[in-house]
């Protein structure tokens, strides 16, 4: 694997990852358990008596670094629909380094693929006042934070162009992460004040966690260079003489697949704790008056303790650690490129310490909405990051999104318009009945040369969910 395909696959890659956000989902009044995860007082203003999600899953993909410019969309690059013309004989996709246009402003660079897929859950009102749920879900993550143009321009150019030869390059800094783990929250939500129309909802959810596999890379000072391989004139080498960082991972994941013995394995090397908590303020003087909601939660307090090495970097010594594309051919995943690297660091060394420890994406998620009695209604949310960006720790990207929409029992429809990453996408939800199927970013779906959108992400979800039972109001 070269670099330009390194950061093909953590900016932009081929496969489904998930989010967390569903904003035409987690804004519904109809959203159930879906809501839990943006506010868990939520839960206590559920319509339905008893709500069940069978199952929920969403694929994002965003960046600030480099927009899609293929041939063909990233629909056809995800559902494997990519026309013959744009494949190797064997059947392979010939995806060129022009395929992705890059966005050079001077600031550092972020870009997030996040997995999501949420299993059966269920919520119960236990009175007019109080509620309680139990929700599962799996998560996978790769994320990059801070990166430098440079940097990432030469990895893109697999260090071939002779532009970057010789150029120093001195105190970067970035962060580099992944994260698979599974999660049962239980979560109960009350009425703690209330009167005149007005109520005052408190709930919180409590999280136990298990981790299959993560990664990281957090650099805080790194000095490098490119220059010609002296053995081969084609090639080059990414020369590092400074590095102030830290290296962790895990090999569960080395020779297994994610199936139901290894999401139950007891040996899975991650175990942890999270937390959410949330307030939420409701003004609605009657069934025939609008309804005005604010609500304020802290959500994926905690994280994993996980068993692998962990290595501590401050002096490279001497003679400069070098790196090669070649170095990376014929490996896959994120776990093979840690051992690439720590190999070339400090080859045999023992590991710092067998234990690190992997943040959740700590945010802060601020809401306002407003519906009519007629099911019209809007929603503004705010997510915001809480985590530093040296943190060994996944981050929630922050996001600012208004989501205008129509809300009935049996019928939903929603347009979430969002700026993120420093970009704007928009989407669209529909759910009839219990099927939801939506994008936060449609447009990145359909994207590609021939038309004039240039996307710098995708997100897609579809769900089955239900309630059962109407509250009286």
């Amino acid at each position: 694997m070269k670099y330009s395909h390194i950061i093909a696959s953590i900016l932009f890659c081929s496969t489904t990852s998930f989010a967390q956000n569903l904003l035409g989902i987690s804004t519904s009044r109809y959203g159930g358990t879906n809501r839990l995860y943006i506010n868990p007082a939520l839960a206590a203003d559920s319509p339905s008596k008893f709500y069940l999600n069978v199952f929920t899953g969403n694929g994002h993909v965003d960046n600030d670094y480099v927009r899609y410019q293929a041939p063909f969309s990233l629909a056809r690059l995800i559902t494997g629909t990519v026309p013959a013309q744009y494949k190797s004989a064997d059947g392979s996709l010939r995806f060129a380094s022009d395929y992705t246009k890059e966005m050079l402003d001077g600031s550092p660079k972020n870009g997030t693929i996040w997995g999501e897929v949420r299993g059966p859950s269920f919520l119960i009102k236990t009175s007019d006042r109080g509620a309680f749920a139990v929700t599962t879900r799996f998560r996978a993550v790769g994320q990059v934070l801070n990166a430098s143009e440079p940097l990432l321009s030469a990895m893109r150019a697999s260090l071939n162009d002779g532009a970057f030869y010789s150029v120093p390059s001195n105190d970067n800094k970035f962060s580099a992460n992944t994260n698979t783990y599974a999660e049962v929250g239980l979560t109960y939500a009350g009425t703690i004040l209330e009167g005149d129309g007005r109520k005052l909802l408190l709930g919180a959810t409590a999280k136990f966690l298990l981790g299959y596999n993560a990664q990281q890379l957090i650099n805080r000072g790194l000095n490098y260079r490119i220059v010609p391989d002296p053995a081969n004139a084609s090639s080059a080498i990414l020369e590092v003489n400074k590095l102030d960082a830290s290296l962790a991972y895990t090999t569960f994941l080395q020779n297994r697949s994610l199936n139901p013995q290894t999401l139950f394995n007891a040996n899975a090397p991650g175990k942890g704790l999270g937390v959410d908590i949330g307030l939420t303020y409701i003004d609605q003087p009657d069934e025939y008056s609008p309804t005005l909601q604010l609500g304020a939660a802290i959500t994926d307090i905690g994280g994993l303790t996980y068993t692998g090495p962990k290595y501590n970097y401050t002096d490279i010594g001497a003679n400069p650690a070098q790196f090669r594309p070649t170095d990376f051919n014929k490996i896959s995943g994120p776990q093979a490129i840690a051992e690439v690297i720590q190999t070339k660091l400090n080859t045999g060394r023992t590991p710092d310490s067998q234990r690190f420890n992997a943040g959740l994406p700590t945010s802060l998620n601020l809401s306002a909405d407003y519906q009519l009695p007629d099911g019209l209604g809007i929603n503004l949310t705010y997510l915001k990051d809480l985590r530093s960006v040296e943190a060994t720790a996944i981050h929630q990207p922050t996001l600012l999104a208004i989501t205008p929409r129509y809300d009935a029992r049996w019928l939903s429809l929603a347009v979430p318009l969002a700026y993120l990453n420093g970009g704007f996408t928009a989407g669209a939800s529909v759910r009839v009945g219990p099927g939801w199927l939506g994008s936060d970013n449609i447009l990145g779906l359909l994207g590609n040369s021939s038309n004039s959108i240039k996307p710098r992400g995708l997100d897609i979800y579809l769900g089955v969910a239900f309630g059962i039972g109407q509250v009286e109001k």
